[in-house]
């Protein structure tokens, strides 16, 4: 009795995933369909580089009290 309820539900279980596999029967419980596995995205690539050392794009802070050395006088 303790071995033939698990066998028997095990039984339907492969039943019923082989009937959904070949297609004899609907699948009442689809998993729902993942869409980051399904399409990979797309990476525009640009051809204009822009200086990141460029001295028009540079910050300056007007209160800073402290002057670095290595910054070229303006």
């Amino acid at each position: 009795m303790l071995i033939g309820l698990p066998l028997s539900l095990l039984l339907i279980g492969v039943i019923y995933v082989a009937l959904v596999r070949f297609g004899v029967i609907k699948d009442p419980f689809p998993l729902p369909s993942i869409p980051f596995i399904q399409k990979s995205p797309q990476v525009s690539i640009k051809t204009e580089y822009k200086n990141p050392f460029d001295k028009k794009t540079q910050y300056v802070n007007p209160f800073d009290t402290y002057k670095n050395p290595f910054v070229v006088a303006k």
